[in-house]
């Protein structure tokens, strides 16, 4: 989960571009700065950016043209960078599709921690349903863990095992709260419920943080649990 996220920064000042470019480096991310829109759509034909931060007084093209043409030309995630203030500037940059909008003076701090936020939130979204197996999760019977379609692997305790072997078997249903308690805890009294909620609580957290992506396992109300992701069982 160390990928480098490729950036690009429109900013026509200079100083504050080179400034910026050497920060954002020194946080980890991999960045180029250009200081016009011509030199923007250059750089998008020769090389592929997860980011683009965009000033918005730049001299040759309004940054919001720019910040339209990549939402309808790229999947990049796009970030206006600028000192307009105005609410229609706000607007006007999320309606151009915008996913932050920040504002000089910015530390270097905040934007490099932008970036990694939408990037990270880029990247847990594209992992999308997929019929193959490589894109599926997939629940080993016999190792006890759990698979995320990333490769990343969780192993389960055997509560665990026996709570995703239930939602396995009715694959995007909810699996009912009563034959969950009834299969782990042989009860339905209110302790069994609470330590249901437990192991839930706790499992979800457990694969987020061995997989580094959300937890599929969503409750749905008064019925039960069911796994909100295709799922791969051998």
């Amino acid at each position: 989960m160390n990928q480098k996220t490729r950036v690009i920064l429109v900013e026509d000042d200079q100083d504050l571009r080179e400034s910026l470019v050497e920060y954002l480096n020194l946080a980890d991310h991999l960045v180029e700065g250009v200081g016009s829109g011509l030199e923007f759509y250059r750089n998008l034909a020769l090389h592929t950016y997860d980011i683009a931060v965009v000033d918005l007084g730049l001299p040759d093209q309004d940054g919001f043209v720019l910040i339209e043409y990549a939402r309808k030309n790229s999947e990049m995630g796009l970030i206006i960078l600028t000192a307009r203030d105005t609410v229609d500037d706000r607007v006007n940059g999320y309606g151009a599709g915008a996913d932050i909008y920040l504002l000089k003076p910015v530390d270097g701090r905040e934007l490099a921690a932008a970036i990694a936020s939408l990037a990270t939130r880029r990247r847990e979204s594209s992992v999308g349903p997929d019929s193959s197996p490589a894109a599926c999760w997939q629940l080993d019977l016999g190792a006890w863990t759990l698979a995320a379609p990333t490769g990343e692997t969780t192993t389960l305790t055997g509560k665990e095992m026996q709570f995703m072997a239930q939602l396995a078997e009715c694959p995007g249903q909810p699996a009912p709260r009563e034959n969950l308690l009834l299969c782990l805890y042989a009860s339905r009294e209110e302790a069994a419920g609470r330590a249901l909620e437990s192991l839930v609580r706790r499992l979800r957290a457990k694969i987020t943080e061995a997989t580094g992506v959300a937890s599929p396992i969503k409750t749905s109300h008064t019925v039960g649990y069911v796994f909100a992701a295709d799922l791969l069982v051998r």
